[in-house]
């Protein structure tokens, strides 16, 4: 059997696979796998007449959820995920997500293999699994809070008066949460501010944001996942954090430089726009170099990163990335146009 180069390569750049990634994907889908350098080679137009083994085949087309018969020509290769065929099994979403979501979709995918749309196909399952998750939490947090204050209370010369006191703070503390678990009130919108006794300021935090922080807290892998502990995110009405995916992947990719980073953070530019060759670990600063030279001027003065956190994790982030480069652009013109005149 034949593979066609061209629909090799097409197939594996539209799935945003380097030949390293693509070589690590045969081989956990169908061990032993192919190499890097048999991909490469089969991408060669000098191997289109070539015959292939049926296993190079069977492992190329698991790697990239297609049907053998796509890669031999055999069967039609699957529509352009620009113009997808009809399918009434499937709905079309509308959502906007912010530059730094988008590139956390591309980091997720580059990591695990998964791509954007089965992680939204199975978001409904994550969240629910959370939810549920955080709300049982609560409900053994404050299973534990009741036994500790019955605890208390049975110590010999406790204070009756601040026995008195504590029991009704406890109901109506324990009142108000029991309520809003029953009410599946995952971020405590239900619960005042005044706390059982603590204040509760819901633009830093809530009942469901402090599960998340507490899981990934206890995951301790930071530079995979890093969840922030300061302000709630303001594109989510303040009811999720900030986070962060894959950032030592990330910097890994811009090569430490903070510029290269942002280009990557704002859209300027895209992991699948980066070349395989630029992609290698020995070219690591022509890597950088390539990411940098996207960022507009008008961004490099951003030492802090502050104008470029807010577009990166804005829903209308595209927008403003568009109206940076249409101002940079006309500086650009304006400062040729001076040079010009003062020739």
């Amino acid at each position: 059997m034949k593979i066609d180069p061209d629909l090799l390569r097409s197939l594996r750049k539209k799935q945003n696979l380097s030949l390293v990634k693509l070589a690590e994907k045969t081989r956990r889908v169908n061990p032993p796998g192919i190499t890097e350098k048999t991909i490469q080679r089969l991408e060669s137009t000098s191997q289109q007449n070539k015959t292939v083994r049926e296993h190079t085949i069977e492992s190329l087309a698991k790697a990239l959820s297609v049907e053998p018969g796509v890669l031999t020509g055999e069967l039609p290769p699957p529509e352009s995920d620009d113009t997808p065929a009809y399918n009434p099994d499937r709905v079309q979403i509308g959502a906007q997500v912010a530059p730094k979501t988008r590139l956390a979709y591309d980091l997720i995918k580059r990591r695990y293999g998964v791509n954007a749309t089965d992680i939204i196909n199975m978001a409904p399952l994550f969240f629910t699994l959370l939810a549920e998750g955080s709300l049982a939490w609560r409900c053994k947090k404050l299973k534990e809070v009741k036994e500790a204050y019955d605890h208390l209370i049975q110590i010999d010369g406790f204070w009756s008066g601040g026995s008195a006191y504590l029991q009704h703070g406890m109901d109506e503390g324990v009142g108000g949460e029991e309520e809003s678990i029953d009410k599946a009130d995952l971020f405590g919108e239900h619960l005042d501010d005044d706390f059982m006794g603590a204040p509760f300021d819901s633009s830093k935090n809530n009942p469901f944001t402090y599960y998340l922080r507490k899981l990934a807290n206890e995951l301790d892998i930071p530079g995979v996942v890093d969840v922030d502990d300061g302000v709630l995110s303001i594109a989510s009405n303040f009811k999720f954090p900030h986070y962060d995916i894959c950032s030592e992947e990330l910097d890994h990719i811009a090569n430490g430089s903070p510029d290269a980073k942002k280009a990557l953070e704002i859209g300027f530019a895209r992991l699948s726009e980066i070349r395989d060759e630029l992609m290698s670990e020995d070219a690591s600063e022509e890597r950088a170099k390539w990411l940098e030279e996207k960022l507009p001027d008008i961004l490099e003065q951003d030492k802090e990163g502050v104008i470029a956190e807010f577009i990166a994790t804005s829903l209308q982030g595209d927008e403003k990335r568009d109206i940076l480069l249409k101002a940079d652009s006309q500086k650009t013109d304006s400062e040729t146009e001076k040079g010009e005149n003062h020739e």
